[in-house]
């Protein structure tokens, strides 16, 4: 496979010191913010303190937060040591280590997240056929082969080198995972609308009491799917903000023939540390936001909620209840 421009004799090229240590200082940050929240996510659904987290939904959250878990805990920590190696030019690690687990988790993470925006798709779609379909065994054996399928095509890697590889990656595991969840985002928005107006003229009806009763309960399911799909709607969002510059990159790194090996360095290390940002900032996106899940945490963490803080009773009610019913 040749290009016009892949730009491979920059490999051979020192980067400036200033971006290595620049590249190496963000590696630590998002180290710092990726490990915690990702862990709690983690832990929250391995633990499930309340009994509410083991559904085939939150075994894909398991995985994209065991994936990104991983980029805070080796892959950053890798880009660490790489790059201030890199600054010092001491050439004790080796770059093909950074590649690897770069493309394997990135590969990972990115083929989860269409596995989550499927299953959403699914539940508003089709909320009856998805409880018997999706089941926590099937959500936990394609979670494992996504690990295994990003673990195989990752080796590609050392057939055709970074910048080439970025490139097919690009065009395989990125754009066929923006289609997917363009397709859902879609499918999603045009259930919950048709949804939402049945349930309108639902109510604008007369019912016996059962069936108001069994109508009450479609319609909390239905704003409980809604919320989930909305806040994965953003993570969706933080994909395509994040991914697209990270494609252009991508692009001008094989394409752009006038480009200099500084600023083939430069995006280099920056799609790197847009990827690793993704992973960051995922569960303070998504999981943060759904109340199962901020329970779990506050619980964890040995902090009240907003809710439990608001049902203590104040020291003044205390005394008015001692008032009005004092001992015989």
């Amino acid at each position: 496979m040749t290009f016009p421009a892949t730009n491979n004799h920059c490999a051979t090229v020192h980067p400036p010191t200033s971006l290595s240590y620049f590249t190496a200082s963000l590696s630590v940050l998002l180290a710092i913010i990726t490990i915690p929240g990702n862990f709690l996510v983690f832990l929250a659904i391995i633990k499930d303190p309340f009994r509410n987290l083991k559904t085939p939904f939150n075994y894909f959250m398991l995985s994209l937060a065991a994936t990104d878990l991983a980029v805070g805990a080796i892959l950053d920590p890798i880009s660490v040591a790489y790059h201030i190696d890199e600054a010092l030019q001491l050439n004790v690690v080796d770059i093909t280590v950074l590649h690897i687990f770069y493309f394997i988790l990135s590969t990972a993470s990115i083929l989860t997240l269409a596995a989550l925006a499927m299953d959403r798709y699914f539940a508003v779609a089709s909320p009856v056929k998805y409880k018997t379909m999706v089941t926590s065994k099937r959500a936990i054996l394609v979670s494992v082969s996504i690990w295994i399928g990003a673990l195989g095509f990752s080796f590609i890697y050392f057939k055709l080198g970074f910048i080439v590889y970025s490139f097919v990656f690009a065009n395989t595991a990125v754009f066929t995972t923006f289609l997917v969840l363009i397709f859902v985002h879609v499918g999603i928005l045009k259930r919950l609308r048709e949804r939402s107006k049945y349930w309108r003229d639902q109510r604008a009806m007369n019912y016996a009491e059962p069936e108001q009763q069994e109508n009450r309960n479609d319609i909390i399911n239905t704003k409980k799917e809604g919320k989930a799909a909305k806040a994965l709607m953003i993570i969706l969002l933080a994909f395509f903000s994040s991914l697209t510059p990270a494609c252009v990159m991508i692009y001008l790194l094989n394409f752009c023939s006038k480009c200099s090996c500084l600023v083939v360095h430069w995006l280099r290390d920056l799609k790197i540390l847009i990827v690793l940002c993704n992973s960051g900032i995922n569960p303070y996106l998504y999981a943060w936001r759904l109340p199962q899940f901020n329970k779990a945490f506050y619980k964890f963490l040995h902090l009240r909620s907003r809710d439990q803080r608001n049902n203590v009773p104040t020291t003044s009610t205390l005394s008015v209840g001692k008032t009005e019913n004092p001992r015989p």
